[in-house]
Parts: structure tokens; C-alpha cells; sequence
């Protein structure tokens, strides 16, 4: 991987003692992200394609959807159909338009065929879902950690550590999929982030029980997670990420 140790050792001061690393990048636009439903999507999760990287998107609740599934925390839209309109209290969205061409953005200003939607009143959130049906978007909500290239959080006394997995965007428009090596607080991870990086947005990404982690391969897939094929019924969704090492 591309500078991979120099970039550990960097993150490793900045980041509370825990090293890091981006173990997937998209250029800009189209066929960068897709965003799954599971178990819907069960197998394009377990089997992405050769280049891919698929991992935990959205939060996982307590309480299921209609048949049982598993449900999404938060605004959860997959190919323009609505799986959830609940706003959670997180102000960060992850909007993918039918071409999978992908953007972060505040709950206040969720872009959808050219318009922004403030998600914060259930007006809002009704007319982003009609403009991304129309527009065959996909969407999920989560805690910004970086928003406009400041730390949207703050250093909290005794917050708990664990390795931690984020999606940032660039200012160019890259997504970059950055996974810390060892625990940290979400203020160290947010720090390391912008440390090494400079996003314009971060959004942290499920793990802990539910990490999940695949890389496609010519030959198959490489487990990269804690998660199995066994105990995926856990997962409400999957982030899929198209790597392109032209893009780190």
C-alpha cells in the first residue's frame, strides 16, 4: 500500500497512540459508492466485486423492520425506495445518486436532484424522499466527525476507545475509507483524520460488533472484519466503496 508505514507512523503521534490507514479510495463522481440493504443485498455484500471494498454503513437499532429485518438508524433510503424517514439525533448524511456518485453533507442541507432538503422537520424529510425516488438515490444518516474541514465534536473525559472506521470526503470530491489499527476516542480518530488528510466532511461508519469488512478480488473476497457469513444477519447494511489507488 502506497506510503502505508509513513502514514501509520504519522497517525500513530496524532492520533492517541493508534495507527491508521485508508484502505480504500474512489475518485470523484460516478461508480464511486453504492449503498446496501440488508438482508435484501446479503450476497452483493458478502461477494463484492473485484476492486470493491464493502464495509458496516448506518448504525443497526434494537428494534427490527417490517418481517423482522434488521432495521437502519436514522433517514435510510436504498435506490430511491424509503426504508426509514425516523431522524435520529446525528447530523450527518451520506447521499448516492443512481450512478453512484457520492457526497457528505449536514441534515440541514441534504443535496437530491439539484435541490438541498433540511431533514429536521418530517416536511423536509418526505420531500427528500420523493426527490430521491425520482432520482433513484440512496441515502443513510450517521455523526458527522469532520464538517467543513473543522472537528464536529469534542474532546469528551473518560469517552470510550475502539478501533474506529470513517468515510471522509476530500475538497476535490475523493472519498477516502480510513480505518484506525488499534482504540481511540472518535476526537483522536476525528484529530488523526484531520491531520493526515484534510477532509472537507467525515462521517463515522458502524463497527465495534458490527464490523464488517470485505475486499473483492479477482479470485473472491478477503475478510477484513470481525463480522462472518455466519453472524451477517446482525447487519442492517453494507457501504460499498469502488477502490482506485489512483485516488489515495
Amino acid at each position: 500500500m502506497r506510503q502505508a508505514a509513513g502514514l501509520a507512523a504519522l497517525l500513530a503521534l496524532v492520533g492517541g497512540g493508534a495507527a491508521a490507514e485508508v484502505i480504500a479510495a474512489a475518485c470523484p463522481g460516478p461508480g464511486a459508492a453504492d449503498l446496501l440493504l440488508l438482508p435484501e443485498d446479503r450476497a452483493a455484500a458478502l461477494a463484492p466485486p473485484a476492486g470493491a471494498v464493502a464495509v458496516t454503513g448506518a448504525y443497526t437499532g434494537a428494534e427490527p423492520r417490517a418481517e423482522g429485518r434488521p432495521k437502519p438508524v436514522g433517514v435510510f433510503l436504498r435506490d430511491g425506495a424509503t426504508v426509514s424517514l425516523e431522524l435520529a439525533r446525528m447530523d450527518g448524511m451520506l447521499v448516492i445518486d443512481a450512478a453512484g456518485a457520492a457526497t457528505l453533507a449536514t441534515t440541514r442541507a441534504v443535496p437530491s436532484g439539484g435541490i438541498t432538503f433540511d431533514l429536521s422537520d418530517l416536511a423536509g424529510r418526505v420531500a427528500f424522499a420523493e426527490a430521491a425516488r425520482a432520482e433513484g438515490a440512496s441515502a443513510m444518516q450517521s455523526h458527522l466527525l469532520i464538517r467543513d474541514g473543522a472537528l464536529d465534536l469534542r474532546a469528551v473525559e473518560g469517552a470510550p476507545e475502539a478501533r474506529r472506521r470513517a468515510l471522509m470526503e476530500t475538497p476535490d470530491g475523493r472519498l477516502l475509507l480510513w480505518e484506525s489499527d488499534g482504540p481511540s476516542t472518535l476526537h483522536e480518530a476525528a484529530e488523526a483524520m484531520r491531520a493526515a488528510h484534510a477532509p472537507a466532511m467525515a462521517l463515522n461508519l458502524d463497527m465495534g460488533s458490527f464490523d464488517f469488512c470485505r475486499r473483492g478480488l479477482a479470485t473472491g473476497w478477503r475478510s477484513c472484519g470481525f463480522v462472518t457469513e455466519e453472524t451477517a444477519d446482525r447487519l442492517s447494511n453494507a457501504l460499498v466503496i469502488s477502490d482506485d489507488p489512483a485516488c489515495r
